[in-house]
Order: structure tokens, then sequence, then C-alpha cells
């Protein structure tokens, strides 16, 4: 099964701990990746991925993401099909990186879309496409819970 992983999950172990919510994506995160790890899941990464990780201003975190973006079996990389894709996602009102990186999951036929933005998964409701697009924690509820 194909995962695409948005930044903000590379960046969520970073994130403020202190929250509850986030505390738990960042395990449901860890999880996610251990079981990349043993290729369980395969990772897709892509040419966005790669962009917004280089413009991240904070070296650390990026040296990190390099990291794990290593554990990726697929890359996307750019082409009118993504264009033409996002263009498509933008008229849901999913701007930007984001439409981008919607279109960069399907095109790279992912499974799952995973993301801690609300706004994006309530946003991808109305979209009728493959990936499925959820939170880390709906994630593992539903997957990994099923393989036991």
């Amino acid at each position: 099964m194909r995962l695409y992983l948005d930044m903000c999950i590379y960046n969520r172990p970073f994130d403020d701990q202190s929250d509850l919510r986030i505390k738990l994506e960042t395990v449901a995160c860890q999880l996610i990746f251990e079981k990349i790890q043993k290729n369980e899941f395969d990772l897709v990464w892509s040419f966005m991925l790669e962009f917004e990780n280089a413009i991240n201003p904070l070296v650390e975190r990026r040296g990190e993401i390099i990291i794990l973006s290593k554990l990726a079996r697929h890359i996307v990389e750019p082409s009118k099909d993504i264009l033409h894709k996002a263009e498509e996602i933008q008229k849901h009102g999913i701007k930007g990186h984001d439409s981008v990186h919607l279109a960069c999951a399907e095109i790279g036929n992912c499974s799952y879309f995973i993301t801690c933005d609300d706004r994006i998964i309530r946003r991808s409701e109305q979209l009728a496409m493959r990936p499925v697009v959820c939170n880390p924690l709906q994630f593992i509820q539903k997957e990994v819970k099923n393989e036991k």
C-alpha cells in the first residue's frame, strides 16, 4: 500500500508536544514510519515535498526530513498530469502547494494521503478521488487495527 505523507507529518515530531493532539499524532507518525521501515507500507516522495523541505529555514529539521525521505520507494516527478490534476483540485478550495501534494498522491497511485491539516481533510471530502485523505490517527485506527 502506497502512502503519501504531507510535509506536516514529517514536521510533527518537532512541534510543541505539550498539546495532547500533537503528542498523539506524533506517536501515530512514528508508528507509520516504523511500518514503512519494515516494508509494510510503501512511502511516496515528490518534487513538491523536496521543494518544501529545501526552503525550510530550520537546518536540523531539514536534515532529519532528508533522512526520512530516503525511505521512499517511489518518487513523483513534475508532469503536465500533475499540473492539470492540481488545477482541478483547486476548484474545490484546496489551493497552492496543497493541491499539488494531492495531485502527486493521486498520480503516484497512493492509497492514502496523510496530513495533520484539518482544512485539507474537510475540503477533500468533496473530491471524488483516490487516495483517501486522513490524519495519522485515523490511518492508524483503520489500517493498523486491521492487521490484527
